[in-house]
Formats: structure tokens, C-alpha cells, sequence
């Protein structure tokens, strides 16, 4: 963990000290010398500063901390358990290794240091209290998360345990029946302990687990290579599995900047919307108004301005004399032309007009509509005044909170304790709710409608004077009080476009079958717009929004769950008792279709209508409709889903866009897609999306600042095709694996069999023959066989992750019947040979005197060499997952070279290296039949593994079916009842389905849930597996 040196009050004192000799309790100087980066979590109670929190959030906008209230109750509400605190906690907390951009000082009850006090000077530190520290600490939370991550519950690994203690029994049955052979021999106990063990490394290979992860190795080398940091490799396997992806929107698939485009202002005296003002002189009225130096404009009441809202409802702060902050509220300011300072005296921010001000000079022989707006210079200053006259004062801000939705402050004329302001920003739902109903549009909706659908992000602006008496209170009132009976002043409209790259990877991953989701914050019609734009919902996708509003019936009320007709395998599955709260469902252009809040099924709002009606019946049909869900129904929902299970389901199952998602709820988003069985993804920008990148079975941060460590991808790549990337490497790594998992079972097989058959003489490899097998031909083979590159194109079917699969069974059974059979038959035809000297003992009655050298020692080996490398070859499968084994040029080298020596070593018999590796001459002939039967051995396999195998594999599945059917049948004559695979209580399924035929659509006995029944569930849905 960081050290460093800081200031510390210890006995009434300040002492210099260590930062690791720091505990709970301690008060620290924050203004330090040195001090740059934080070495504890800690709450500040005096003075204020500013810190970039990229390391833990990922955000690169810096934070402004400000001190404890005098009576506030933050110090009880803090959990010091969490990993974060709630936002009203984290604004007065600082944490462990963020950076210290600016610290500003204020009067201290601490007292002054020693070595400084001065007689007349000021006492003035920035003090807070030690939290917690070390590990216990947010960073330290952190760094665990990276030595420790979550474990990977990959059927892969858990199916090469399986393997494993398959190889083990394989093993044991080898050890028994070699063990009774060289007993009948007359071999020692020892010699028999000593042969058996060496049978058992022979049969689970040390090798094997390190020959699995080069895979890997080289996969997270490859992506290193394109930008992609991978810390946990392991999830790179994953990554070939993954069947849902969820982006967030903004910074993801959007650029992250915004574009403020203008000004949707409301008139109070016609109820209606003004023209949109696309620069801020065309909201002023006239300026002669302004005589004690206000600023008044054609939008706002008395009392408030919609200059003045855009220029002071924000965050930022002054870090070298520039404004920064949130990217939204920078391009407010700049759009407003004022400028931000600082007042040094009462620490407050001031922000006052530029130079030049817009005056609008009015003929009063003229029409309105020929107002000419003037450029005037202004005074620079007035008398000894800093600041000119219209300038404002922000008294206080109440930061964005993500559950309230909004922000806001209170600004007063600076220099004067009269006319104080509220202005407040958010979204627009929200503060329509805050709003006084006559100040309201009647086309509040409709012209909002119009810009979310586009595409745009829009955000509600509203404001109110206070009444004098709030500035010479003594406490500011609460933000409820704040916040509440607001004039309604306009929108700020926003654009936010696409990355160049969005569209053709959302492409991509669709034609893969990829299921996508988009997951943001913002307004659910701007979402729906954008998916649309890139093509993560279809043209010809009919998009329902969800609606939360009071309950619509109350217990015991009966309601008619369906009106009109019902499609095809859905009845009614749910008493209306429980429909609680109201969830409507509506069509996101604005057609009069809804869905059924239990089956959601489509239906006409109005069933006079009969095009609406007919509409209905059509999406029904074909089902060609998805979900946009906001955070309050998700909400509701994941509060409280008694007696809709079922409708929840259909809910993750049909939902493509969430929206008004806050960081928690994406990432109860992602566990719930897990839950239902899918291998879920999350790509985010690594700012809000640090919990979800986390939880996600596969999480790629676009972020490159600290925190996106906490996620297993990293990269720098600013779009989503880092994703495809992942993805493809992801299924190369996946499929080599296979591939290299299956040579070393054939190798360790291979070398078995070969050992058994030589355990019959009491005889066995030289070590001379052990050390090149293993390090001149499956080590190279099995290195160079994971050096094979990505294939380019994703396609639909993705690679098994199940080693007991039926195929991979199937292709291990045949490969190994071939091997056994053609090493079997190698020996016995050596046997055969008129040359064939049988091995004996050296010494009579002596069976541990048997040379390894001899005529069957040599035809095995020479055999089995042609055979390690055969195999290499047989299982380098390239398309779809994988390229061409040609295109992998060092494999290639490897197996030539590999080859060229064996032939070498067959046909030429070098007499040193067959003394080096205990080998005798055989004749011509016989080392042209050892070549040949290699050969007819590789042509076997390959045809098997290509074409025979996969043929057979689900002939078998069916075999295997056919008689679990038949056991159950048994089982049901003998017992009078079926013992079915699945079972669910009652006489229906959530899609209406009755009867055994269909019984446990949801739930398997004793299994947990799983995508194949969601999949089942899918094809059942009209249309549904259409959708993605």
C-alpha cells in the first residue's frame, strides 16, 4: 500500500509521521507538504478540497469534499463495512488513493504547528479524522478484489476435474492389472511400487494443467497486443460463452462528449413552448430592465432567468482558473458565456456575465418581431467592486443524487443580501412532478416525445425567487423545501451521437446471435432511439416502455387479464389479486397498442379501433415486440416479485433497453440475466459501471483510469469493438484448449498403452525415450498448437465449454480405440516377425535383469513417435473458431521438423542415437510397415475426427435419451407414477402450456436454473427467437 509522510494530532500536537502508522481516530492534515496522494479512507471536517477519484471510480472528473455540518448526523450513517458510502456520506469523505488536486484551508480548532506559529498569525488547516485504513480501506477493498476475484463457475474447469479423476481410475485399473502381471513375473514388491507409481505420472500428466492455460497466455498476449488488458486470464475462456452483452449508452456507444444544441423555453402567458433558442442572446429581453444590475430574459418570471439557471445550476469548480466537473455542465456554461470564479474571502463560486453583454435595444416604433440585439461593453468594474453588478453568488449546491434525479442550488445577486434564487435541473419526469401544474406546457410531453425520439438527451430546467428571509437565516432550509412548488422555465437539449464503430459491431454481434442490452441512465425514449440508430432493436421491433403508476387494482378486485384474443399457448396464469402496483405498457411511438401486465401480450388500448386491434393481433402473432424497462418498474420488480415470477422472466427474457438505471440496478441487472443461466457480459465506460463490470461474467471497461482494474478486460480501445475482440479470442482460446486438452489425453494414453504393453516382459521406455517424448515432441507440439489466431467471423453457434459433452466423448472413445488398436496390433505383428526375439532375463530367475533394449521396445517407441505427432495434427481444427492450422506457421515448422526427424530416425538408424535412446536395428522392411501403419493410424483419426465422429455423436445422445425414456417408463409401471426429469407444481406453466408434455418449462428437480429452459421458453414465445 502507498506511504507517505503526513501530519498528524497526536497528544494535542502535531507530529510528522508515517502514514502507515496511522489509525481510526487520528486527525490529519490534509494540507501536508508533499502530501499528493491519499493514504487512508477519511471524513473532512474542516475546509473543503478537491480530488480526482479515477482510481476508484474510473470517473476522470475531479470531486469536489466538502466539511461536516455542525450537527450533522453523516458520522451515525456511515457503514464502515461498505465498500462505498451513499452519496450524501462520500461528498464529506475522501478516500485511499485518490489524488489531492486542491486543499483549501479555513479557520482550525486543532490549533497551529509548532514549528510555524507565529505571534497574530492565523490557525488554518484542512483537517479530517482517520476511517479506516490499509485493507480495510476502498483501495485496499480493491487490490482484494484484484489478488482474490470472484471464482469463476466455468463448466470447463469443472469438467477437467471430472477428467482428471477419470484418468485416475484409469490409472488404478492400470496399476491392478500390472501389478498381478509383474507379480505372476516374480518382480519384487519394490520394483512393482516403483513401476506402478511411474504409471500413474504417466497416465495424469503434470503437464496437463500448464498446457492449458498457454492457451490463454498467448490469447491475453494477442489482446495485449490490440490495446485489451486482461488481469484474471481465466475469464478469457469465458468470454467464449458469453450469450447476453449489456452496454451502457453514453461514453460506450456514444461519444462522450455532448453538444448543448439550444434552449426549449416555456411561455407562461400562452402555456406553450417557444421557438428554440440556439445561443443565449436570443433570450434576452431587454437589459434596461436590469437597472440595480440583474439579468432578466424573455423566458423567466420575475425573480428568476433561465441565463442565470444555466450559468449556476452545477457543480464545477476552479482548478488553475479553469471550470471543471461534469462534461454536461462545462457545455452549459459555455453556452451561457458567463464566467466562473471564486470568492477567496467566503470560499463561495461567482459567476458573472462576460465583458460583453447582450442588449437587446427595442424601437418602440417597431413590431417585437424586429428586435435587433446589440453587443455592448460593459464596465469592467464598478467603483472598488471585483465583480460587475449582474454577477451571482452560489450559495449552496445540492449535488446530483442518482435516486432523486436532479440537481440544484441557491444563487443570490452578489453584494446584496436581496433577490435569492433556486434553480434546479434534472430529469424531465422529475421535475414536472416538482413543478406548479399552470406553469407547465400542456405539450410538456409531446414535445419531449419529439426529442427523446430522435435521439436526444434532454434535461428539464425550473427555478423559484426565495423570500429574503433565507439568506439571514441561520441554516439554509432542507433540499425538500428547496426543491418544490419551481416555475417551469424550459429543456436543455442535448446531442449525444454515435461512435463511428457502434453500428458495425452491434452488427456483428447480431449476426453471431448475440443477445444485446443496453443499459443506461438516461431517458427511455432517447435510449430506445439510439438502440435503434445503431441497430441493437430491429426497424421492424415494436418497442413497449414501461409506465409505473398507482395501483390500478385492489385485492380481491377481478380483473380480466386478456381482452381480445389470446395467442397461441397463453392462457391466464395469475389471479389479478396481485396486481399491486400499475405497470403500463406502451408503445414507444405513441400507438394506441399496450401490453397485458401479467402476460404481456400485446392488445389495442381502445378495441373500437379496429386498426389498432388488427395491429395487435399482428405483433401477438409474430411477436416481433420487445421491452424498454425504466429503474422505477425494474424497482419495483426486484423488490418484490411474489406471485410474478412469471412475468418477471418474460420481462429479462423480452427486455433489449433499461433505462434509468442507476449503478446498483445494473448490476442486480446483470446477476439477474446470470441467474436465468445466460454467460453475461458488460461493457461500460468504468465511471458509474464499476459494481456491474465486477459482477459480469465477462466485464470490459473502455476506461484507462485506475478503478478499471477492477474489471477482468481493460481497454483502450475507445469503442465497443474491443467486445468483438474479447469475443473471438475468447472462442479461439476456448477451442484450443479443447484441442490441446484432448492431445494430452491421447498423449498420456499413448504413453500408457505403450507402457502396458511392455509391462507384460517387465520392460519399459529408457529414460532416453521418456525425455524425448515429453520434451521434443509434446512439449513443442502442445506450446506451438495454442499459437493459432482467432478466426474473423463470429458465427451463431458457440463452442461447448462441456468436456463430458457427447461429441467430445465420442471423438476422446474413438481416438483412444484407434490408438489402442493400432499399438495392440504393432505388437503383436511384432511378435510375429521371423527376426522377433522375445526379452528375457539376464540372469536366470532374476526378472529385474530384463534389458529394455530389444525388438518390441523399439517397434513401440518408433510407432508411438509418428503417433504424438499424427494426433498434434488431428487436433488443430481451424474454422469457425480458430484459423487455419496452415495459417499457423510455427505449428507447421514444428510438426515438420518434428516429422522429418522421425523419418530420419526410422529409415536411417544413426547408431548414436539409437544408442542414446536404447534402440536396436530392425530391418528395412519393418521400419517401412512402422511408417505405414503411422500413416494408416493418422488417416483414420482424421477421418474419424472430421467426419465419423460428429456423425455419431448425436446418434448416441438419442440412444441415450431413448433408454432414460424407457427407465421412466419402467419406472412408471412398476411405481404407478412418472418420476419426470422436470416437475412444477400445478397445472400450468408461466406460458400456459398444461400437462407432462410441457411440465417444468421453469424449474429442473434438484438443478439450477438454466438457459436451456429459458431457450424452450423463447421458442414458445411467437416470434421471440427472432428478436436477437
Amino acid at each position: 500500500m502507498h506511504t507517505c509522510l503526513i501530519t498528524v494530532l497526536r497528544n494535542g500536537s502535531w507530529e510528522v509521521l508515517e502514514s502507515s502508522e496511522l489509525v481510526p481516530g487520528d486527525i490529519v492534515d490534509l494540507g501536508s507538504s508533499g502530501l499528493f496522494t491519499l493514504p487512508c479512507d477519511a471524513v473532512v471536517l474542516e475546509g473543503d478540497c478537491i480530488v480526482n477519484e479515477s482510481m476508484l471510480t474510473g470517473e476522470s472528473v475531479p470531486e469536489f469534499k466538502c466539511s461536516l455540518d455542525q450537527g450533522t448526523t453523516v458520522l451515525g450513517s456511515i457503514d464502515m463495512e461498505a465498500y462505498t458510502f451513499s452519496p450524501s456520506v462520500s461528498r464529506h469523505v475522501i478516500f485511499a488513493g485518490t489524488h489531492l488536486v486542491r486543499v483549501r484551508r479555513t479557520e482550525s480548532v486543532y490549533g497551529s504547528y509548532v514549528d510555524n506559529t507565529a505571534e497574530g498569525s492565523r490557525n488554518t488547516h484542512t483537517t479530517a479524522m482517520v476511517i479506516r485504513t490499509g485493507f480495510c480501506s476502498t483501495k485496499g477493498a480493491l487490490v482484494r478484489s484484484i489478488l482474490f476475484p470472484r471464482p469463476t463457475k466455468f463448466r470447463f474447469y469443472r469438467d477437467a476435474f471430472c477428467f482428471v479423476g477419470i484418468l485416475a481410475l484409469i490409472a488404478i485399473a492400470g496399476f491392478t492389472v500390472n501389478a498381478i502381471n509383474l507379480h505372476r513375473l516374480g518382480v519384487s514388491a519394490s520394483t512393482i511400487a516403483i513401476k506402478a507409481l511411474d504409471l500413474i505420472t504417466v497416465v495424469v500428466p503434470p503437464a496437463l494443467p500448464a498446457s492449458m492455460s498457454i492457451g490463454m497466455a498467448f490469447a491475453a498476449r494477442r489482446l495485449r497486443k490490440k490495446g485489451i488488458f486482461c488481469i484474471s486470464p481465466s475469464r478469457i475462456n469465458v468470454a467464449s460463452k458469453v450469450a447476453a452483452m449489456c452496454f451502457d449508452k453514453t461514453g460506450t456507444l456514444t461519444e462522450e462528449g455532448l453538444d448543448l444544441l439550444g434552449i426549449h423555453t416555456a411561455d407562461h402567458r400562452t402555456g406553450q413552448f417557444t421557438k428554440v433558442c440556439t445561443e443565449v442572446k436570443e433570450l434576452v429581453c431587454s437589459a434596461n430592465s436590469a437597472q440595480d444590475g440583474g439579468i432578466f430574459d424573455s423566458a423567466g418570471d420575475p425573480g428568476i432567468s433561465v441565463i442565470k439557471a444555466i450559468a449556476s445550476c452545477h457543480s464545477l469548480r476552479l482548478v488553475d482558473n479553469k471550470p471543471v466537473g461534469d462534461p454536461l455542465e462545462l457545455k452549459m456554461l459555455e453556452f451561457s458565456g458567463w464566467n466562473m470564479d471564486e470568492d477567496e474571502d467566503t470560499g463561495t463560486t461567482i459567476v458573472s456575465p462576460p465583458t460583453s453583454m447582450v442588449k437587446a435595444d427595442i424601437d418602440s416604433n417597431s413590431s417585437s418581431n424586429e428586435r435587433i440585439c446589440n453587443i455592448y461593453h460593459s464596465e469592467k468594474r464598478v467603483g472598488s467592486c471585483k465583480y460587475p453588478p449582474a454577477a451571482i453568488r452560489i450559495l449552496k449546491t445540492f449535488d446530483f443524487a442518482s435516486e432523486l434525479r436532479r440537481a440544484s442550488v441557491i444563487v443570490c445577486q452578489h453584494g446584496t443580501q436581496r433577490r435569492a434564487e433556486a434553480y434546479v435541473k434534472g430529469a424531465p419526469e422529475v421535475i414536472k412532478e416538482l413543478c406548479w401544474p399552470a406553469t407547465v406546457p400542456r405539450e410538456y410531453f409531446s414535445i419531449l416525445n419529439e426529442f427523446t425520439q430522435k435521439g436526444y438527451r434532454v434535461i428539464a430546467i425550473a427555478g423559484k425567487p426565495l423570500e429574503s428571509w433565507v439568506l439571514s437565516a441561520k441554516s439554509i432550509p432542507e433540499r425538500a423545501e428547496i426543491e418544490s412548488c419551481l416555475t417551469f422555465m424550459g429543456f436543455l437539449v442535448f446531442e449525444n451521437r454515435l461512435k463511428p464503430k457502434t453500428a458495425e459491431i452491434i452488427g456483428e454481434l447480431r449476426q453471431a446471435r448475440i443477445r444485446m442490452i443496453m443499459c443506461t441512465g438516461d431517458n427511455p425514449l432517447t435510449a430506445v432511439s439510439v438502440a435503434r440508430e445503431c441497430q441493437l432493436v430491429r426497424s421492424d421491433v415494436s418497442v413497449f416502455v414501461s409506465h409505473v403508476q398507482e395501483a390500478s387494482a385492489k385485492s380481491g378486485d377481478t380483473i380480466d387479464v386478456f381482452e381480445g384474443k389470446k395467442p397461441n399457448g397463453f392462457t391466464t396464469f395469475m389471479n389479478s389479486s396481485h396486481l399491486r402496483p400499475g405497470i403500463v405498457w406502451k408503445e414507444s411511438t405513441g400507438k394506441e397498442i399496450i401490453l397485458d401486465p401479467v402476460a404481456l401480450v400485446p392488445s389495442a388500448a381502445n378495441q373500437t379501433d379496429k386498426d389498432a386491434v388488427a395491429f395487435a393481433e399482428e405483433l401477438a402473432e409474430s411477436g416481433c415486440y420487445c421491452l424498454a424497462v425504466t429503474g422505477d418498474a425494474f424497482e419495483l420488480f426486484t423488490k418484490d416479485v411474489l406471485g410474478m415470477e412469471d412475468t418477471w422472466k418474460l420481462i429479462l427474457m423480452r427486455g433489449l433497453v433499461f433505462a434509468r438505471m442507476s449503478p446498483e440496478q445494473k448490476a442486480v441487472l446483470v446477476e439477474q440475466l446470470q441467474v436465468l443461466g445466460y454467460i453475461t457480459g458488460f461493457c461500460g465506460d468504468g465511471a458509474n459501471d464499476c459494481t456491474a463490470l465486477k459482477t459480469a461474467d465477462v466485464g470490459i471497461s473502455l476506461s484507462e483510469a485506475e478503478a478499471s482494474v477492477a474489471a477482468p478486460f481493460t481497454s483502450s480501445i475507445p469503442d465497443i469493438s474491443c467486445v468483438a475482440c474479447v469475443l473471438r479470442e475468447g472462442r479461439c482460446s476456448i477451442a484450443t484448449s479443447f484441442g490441446c486438452f484432448k492431445y494430452m489425453m491421447l498423449y498420456s494414453m499413448i504413453q500408457f498403452t505403450s507402457c502396458c504393453l511392455l509391462y507384460v516382459y517387465n520392460i519399459n521406455l529408457t529414460n532416453g525415450q521418456f525425455l524425448y517424448v515429453d520434451l521434443f515432441i509434446t512439449l513443442p507440439i502442445a506450446v506451438c498448437m495454442n499459437r493459432v489466431k482467432p478466426f474473423k467471423v463470429l458465427v451463431p453457434k458457440r463452442p461447448s465449454a462441456s468436456l463430458i459433452s457427447k461429441k467430445v466423448l465420442t471423438s476422446l472413445t474413438g481416438n483412444v480405440v484407434l490408438i489402442i488398436g493400432f499399438q495392440v496390433a504393432v505388437y503383436f505383428m511384432t511378435e510375429a516377425q521371423s527376426w522377433y526375439e522375445k526379452p528375457v532375463p539376464k540372469k536366470p530367475g532374476d526378472p529385474d535383469s530384463t534389458p529394455l533394449e530389444g525388438n518390441l521396445n523399439t517397434s513401440i517407441f518408433l510407432f508411438s513417435t509418428f503417433q504424438y505427432i499424427f494426433i498434434g495434427l488431428v487436433f488443430s481444427i481451424g474454422p469457425p473458431y480458430r484459423q487455419p492450422v496452415r495459417q499457423n506457421y510455427v505449428y507447421i515448422v514444428t510438426l515438420t521438423l518434428l516429422l522429418a526427424f522421425n523419418l530420419w530416425m526410422v529409415m536411417v538408424p544413426a547408431k548414436g542415437f539409437y544408442s542414446l535412446f536404447g534402440l536396436v536395428h530392425v530391418r528395412a522392411s519393418w521400419r517401412f510397415v512402422i511408417f505405414g501403419m503411422g500413416a494408416a493410424n493418422f488417416a483414420m483419426c482424421y477421418f474419424g475426427e472430421q467426419f465419423l465422429f460428429p456423425w455419431i455423436a448425436p446418434r448416441v445422445a438419442k440412444v441415450f435419451r431413448f433408454v432414460r425414456l424407457a427407465s421412466n417408463r419402467c419406472l412408471k409401471r412398476g411405481c404407478g407414477h412418472c418420476i419426470n426429469a422436470y416437475r412444477r407444481k400445478g397445472t400450468e406453466d408461466g406460458v400456459g402450456n398444461s400437462g407432462a408434455a410441457t411440465s417444468g418449462i421453469w424449474k429442473q428437480t434438484n438443478k439450477r436454473e438454466n438457459r436451456k429452459e429459458y431457450k424452450l421458453l423463447l421458442e414458445k414465445m411467437v416470434g421471440g427467437a427472432g428478436l436477437y
